[in-house]
Formats: structure tokens, C-alpha cells, sequence
């Protein structure tokens, strides 16, 4: 089965090192061109593993332009996996591949179609997601389901630990349905549109904290939009503070925003609507990330000071 990939990130490398190691046949990998790679979070270089299993390697701008679904066209494929790819795939592109184009979705779909589908899992508080391997249509997310994997979300996971989860699921899940891919022995399942619900594209300027929601949501919205995206900030003199790093700390009654207290070793207290968040790691901006006590200490950051 001739396949080709179309993809730029460490999801789309962790899925075509598992088809290697499978020894299945990659015809291809179609990534971003190397100007675009600071637009794309989780962006991963694919140049190492295309030389050294010597698969043609291509970097576009555009995966719908003309001259590349005639290029993808001639290379004849049995199916294209989209994994990790922003742009919709064209109506001309879907009908290339006799296999179909499949790609995969960091949610268990039909719910949470749309971006950032891990970030508002962690944002609601969600105690579990999953990945969908499916078959593209035109409408984005809505194609037939092939197959789920489920995983948890726990305490300790931020945006970055749940990506790897997802990544390693959807490798699995690659390679558990790669023969009824092959076979085409594939189950279909229709997407219940009854069911379908969407997440929002996020943008850097929506990771303002909001100091009067509570610690465990605060909690969340920092994990859920740490490194390696843009981050949760806030303000202190009103110079922008990112907040890299928090924990939940006991109840304490006072006004949200305010700093309790500067703790050595452990980082800056500050009071939520019901309780107080410990900032751990920060960086006020065009400054560097450090620890946040060590930040209170060289930046004058003193308790009773107002964040927000």
C-alpha cells in the first residue's frame, strides 16, 4: 500500500516512525515549508527521517495549490494520513488516494470537532479525551470513524504531557487499523450529527487570567496553555507576567489578584474567589523564564502587590 503523509509536527512524526518500524511503504512526506515552521505549534524537522529512509521529502505553503495535487495525483497513492495539518483538505486532494484520505483528531468524535480540542479538554476540567482515527470529507471533522482510543487526563498532565498522550495513542491506533485499511475491511461509522459539538480556534491575547475564578480553574488555564504554546499571562505594573507553571494551594480569604506572600524555593502565593494559586515558573515579558520567587526577588514583586 503506497501511502503518502501530510503533516509538520511531532504527532505526524511519531505516526510515521511507528508506519516505518511497520515497514509499510511511504511514498512521501508533504510538510511546511521551513519559513512557516514558527506559525505552527508542536512543529517537528522531517528532513533526518526522510533521508535516512530515503521517502521523498516536499515543503509547501499551500497543500491545495495546483501544482501539488497534480504532483500527489501522479505519484498515484492508495491513501493519504493528514496528520497534524491546518488547512481543510481540498475536494480535488480527498479524491485521490483509492484507500481515501484518513486523518486523525485529538478528541472522540463526534464531539469537540474544531482546533485546540486538547487545550479546552484541560480548560473544562476534563477527567478524560481520546483520538479518532477517521475518513476526511469535505465538511472538516465530519467523516466516517474508523476507530477511538481513550486516555486519561490527570492532575499532573499539562497541554504538553496530553499531546504526548495523543500522539502515542494515534500511533496505536495507525497501526492497530492499518490492515483493514489495506483490506478494506474497514467498519464505517456515521458520525451522529445529534451528538456534535465544537471547541474554538484559541489566539495568543485569550490567555488572559481572570484572578476572580476560582484556584483549580486558574489551575487549568495554565496547564492547559503552557509551553510550547503562547501561554497564560497576567499583569503586574502593567507589564504582561506569563504564568508557566501554578499549583493549587489550601483556602485563604482574601481579595482576588492579591499577592499573599513570596515563599523561597517554592514561588509567588496569590489569593483567587475561593482560595490561592502558587505560581511556580514566569516570565514577564521580553524577559527570560525562571523560577517565581527568584522573578519576585530580582524584579521587586512584593507581597501585597496587585497581579491583573
Amino acid at each position: 500500500m503506497k501511502i503518502i503523509i501530510i503533516g509538520p509536527t511531532l504527532l505526524t512524526r511519531k505516526c510515521i516512525e511507528a508506519l516505518i518500524r511497520h515497514d509499510e511503504e511511504i511514498a512521501a512526506i508533504y510538510t511546511l515549508d521551513d519559513s512557516m515552521a514558527w506559525e505552527k505549534s508542536r512543529f517537528a524537522i522531517m528532513d533526518d527521517i526522510a533521508e535516512k529512509h530515503d521517502i521523498r521529502l516536499f515543503k509547501v505553503r499551500d497543500i491545495n495549490a495546483c501544482n501539488v495535487v497534480e504532483q500527489i495525483r501522479g505519484m498515484q497513492p492508495d491513501v493519504i494520513f493528514e496528520l497534524g495539518w491546518s488547512q481543510i483538505i481540498s475536494k480535488e486532494m480527498l479524491e485521490i488516494p483509492k484507500k481515501g484520505c484518513i486523518g486523525v483528531h485529538a478528541s472522540l468524535l463526534p464531539k469537540n470537532r474544531g482546533a485546540a480540542s486538547l487545550n479546552w479538554a484541560i480548560i473544562r476540567g476534563d477527567r478524560n479525551t481520546g483520538v479518532t482515527l477517521f475518513y476526511l470529507a469535505a465538511k472538516p471533522d465530519d467523516g466516517d470513524i474508523i476507530a477511538q482510543k481513550e486516555f486519561d487526563i490527570d492532575d499532573r498532565d499539562d497541554i504538553s504531557t496530553l499531546h504526548s498522550k495523543s500522539d502515542i495513542a494515534s500511533a496505536e491506533l495507525l497501526l492497530e487499523n492499518i490492515d483493514a485499511i489495506r483490506n478494506g475491511t474497514v467498519k464505517r461509522i456515521r458520525q451522529d450529527p445529534n451528538m456534535v459539538t465544537f471547541t474554538q480556534r484559541r489566539n495568543p491575547e485569550d490567555g488572559v487570567i481572570n484572578w476572580n475564578s476560582g484556584s483549580r480553574e486558574i489551575y487549568n488555564w495554565v496547564r492547559a496553555q503552557t509551553h510550547p504554546f503562547p501561554g497564560a499571562f497576567t499583569f503586574w505594573k502593567g507589564e504582561k507576567l506569563y504564568v508557566w507553571q501554578s499549583e493549587v494551594q489550601a483556602l485563604n480569604g482574601c481579595s482576588p489578584g492579591t499577592i499573599l506572600k513570596i515563599e523561597s524555593k517554592r514561588g509567588i502565593h496569590v489569593c483567587t474567589n475561593d482560595g490561592v494559586l502558587l505560581i511556580k515558573r514566569a516570565q514577564l515579558e521580553n524577559d527570560v523564564e525562571m523560577w517565581a520567587d527568584d522573578l519576585a526577588e530580582k524584579r521587586g514583586i512584593k507581597a501585597g502587590g496587585i497581579l491583573g
